[in-house]
């Protein structure tokens, strides 16, 4: 898969590069360049733009390098800073992010690059299929294809939401601005300004999108298809999205449908290999981004790694720009899942250039613990040699995610047993245990309401730590003022809560270039 994107890249590379001229008066059409006219012409050409979808949310903008530990790291306080002479990233720690900040600004085009592709590969493929001599087979592969661009465009606007909604979509009806829905290729410029969409409205759209996948999409892949997002994978993000949504009963249902599907968690030694590229798809995964090292490229020119590892990497062993917040590690306490996700300083080994090193503090600053991130970085080998980049797959969504989840939403239905069973199983496991069988020593017992939801709250952070969860969490709970406030610095400053935080900035860009564009309130 990885190699089709590359060679999409490289075909219109070709196809640009072969352009040659023509007499204005003949009105000759150029059959060496690129376009929808000439491109969409058969299966093979239908499947290379559909990798491009798949591609455009692990590129460097996004969970490529950018996303997790500038954005919702920073936002979240997942981490704090090492290297601090980055304004954008400074301002996503302090919670003082700018209509002009960069990475919004990256963030912003990043998702709608992805919707665009997907867009344009939905009409497109409608284009193909209105051709007399198309297979029935190829008749059926291109309605699983578009199951594939639907749960994508889903997958981005169920980002854009979260990140640029004013409102949740239980507040005021969900009538609060989101984002623009751009659900088609533009004909002309003017087109492009679109107004922003009610936040209902917009989930309404992911809605849609993802029942329509669900229905597209086999029950699994195997082979070179693995990647790819099945209907197992729309099922479970529709139950997220119906939890955002508060609808419990349509999230309870199709909760229901993936914890009696074919996934278990994986037993604890298996556990770390979730993060660092030795246990990928496992019976846990749900979706994950696929990757792996390229050696010929880097991530910056379309490699098939990531940068992730190189900005997180523990200190002394790559770019080494961020590490795990002080409270964070305190937090934890003695959970054994600590040591799944960081590194101690002075009693951890790590590979560097030169072999195996002790681990040093990651800063130098008086009292400063200065762990490292431990999920996502290399165990084995350097960065520095796999060409700068890393292969381990990127986990969106994993059983342990969908039983916490699926947790909250029992609680809120008054199932605190069951909810509580959930919440145990993924406990159990953390500590080394079955998780099916009840453990007095872990599971938490008898408690009910509040303190269970509060309690199942902390299991994400401790479970989910630094896989991109947490502000989300923080978002939809509208808890971030309360749990902010326990991070009152960052390396870079202070710590400033202000309600507009709870969503970013329309790029100030868009605001000028699109007249039907308004900010959001606050900025």
């Amino acid at each position: 898969m990885k190699t089709y994107i590359r060679n999409f890249i490289v075909l219109l590379a070709l196809g640009l590069s072969q352009v040659q001229c023509s007499d204005d008066f003949l009105e000759v059409a150029n059959p060496n360049e690129i376009d929808a006219t000439n491109f969409f012409q058969n299966l093979n050409q239908l499947e290379l733009s559909l990798n491009s979808v798949y591609s455009a949310h692990a590129d460097f903008e996004l969970y490529g390098a950018d996303l997790l530990p500038f954005g919702l790291y920073g936002m979240a306080k997942i981490g704090d800073q090492e290297f601090i002479n980055s304004q954008p990233r400074n301002e996503f720690y302090q919670n003082e992010v700018t209509t002009n900040n960069a990475l919004v600004r990256n963030y912003w085009r990043s998702f709608y690059r992805g919707i665009g592709r997907a867009n344009d590969f939905l009409t497109q493929s409608e284009t193909f299929l209105e051709a007399e001599d198309v297979l029935p087979e190829e008749r059926s592969r291109v309605a699983v294809m578009q199951g594939e661009a639907l749960f994508y465009r889903a997958l981005n606007y169920f980002h854009l939401v979260r990140l640029w909604g004013v409102g949740r979509p239980v507040d005021d009806g969900g009538q609060a601005l989101a984002v623009p829905l751009v659900l088609e290729i533009a004909p002309s410029r003017e087109d492009t300004n679109l107004s922003r969409a009610a936040v209902s409205d917009v989930y309404a759209q992911i809605i849609q999108d993802l029942q329509a996948a669900e229905v597209a999409l086999p029950d699994e892949w195997s082979g070179e298809n693995v990647a790819r997002a099945d209907a197992f994978a729309a099922k479970a993000l529709l139950g997220q999205v119906y939890t955002y949504n508060e609808n419990y009963t349509q999230a309870a249902q199709k909760f229901e449908e993936v914890v009696e599907g074919p996934f278990s968690l994986v037993a604890f030694e298996e556990y770390q290999g979730l993060f660092n590229g030795e246990n990928e798809f496992s019976s846990e995964s749900l979706f994950e981004l696929n990757y792996s090292v390229d050696m010929e490229e880097t991530t910056w020119v379309g490699g098939t790694g990531h940068n992730t590892a190189l900005i997180l990497a523990p200190s002394g062993t790559g770019w080494s720009n961020n590490y795990p917040h002080d409270v964070n590690v305190r937090r934890f306490g003695e959970d054994p899942r600590l040591r799944i996700s960081m590194y101690e300083p002075g009693v951890d080994s790590v590979p560097a250039r030169e072999g195996l090193i002790l681990l040093p503090r990651y800063v130098p600053d008086e009292g400063a613990l200065g762990w490292s991130f431990k999920k996502y970085v290399p165990n084995k080998t350097s960065i520095f040699q796999t060409n700068r980049n890393f292969g381990a797959n990127i986990n969106i969504i994993r059983l342990a995610d969908v039983y916490l989840m699926y947790a909250e939403v029992l609680n809120a239905q008054g199932s605190d047993a069951e909810a509580a069973e959930f919440m145990n199983k993924v406990r159990r496991r953390a500590y080394g245990g079955d998780p099916q069988t009840p453990n007095p020593a872990v599971d938490y017992v008898g408690i009910i309401g509040t303190q269970l939801r509060d309690s199942i709250r902390e299991e994400r952070f401790r479970e989910l730590f630094a896989e991109g969860h947490r502000w989300y969490d923080l978002q939809r709970w509208r808890i971030a003022e309360t749990e902010l406030a326990k991070y009152p610095t960052t390396r870079s400053g202070p710590v400033i809560f202000d309600p507009k935080d709870y969503y970013l900035p329309i790029p100030q860009g868009e605001v000028d270039q699109n007249t039907n564009m308004i900010q959001s309130t606050g900025y």
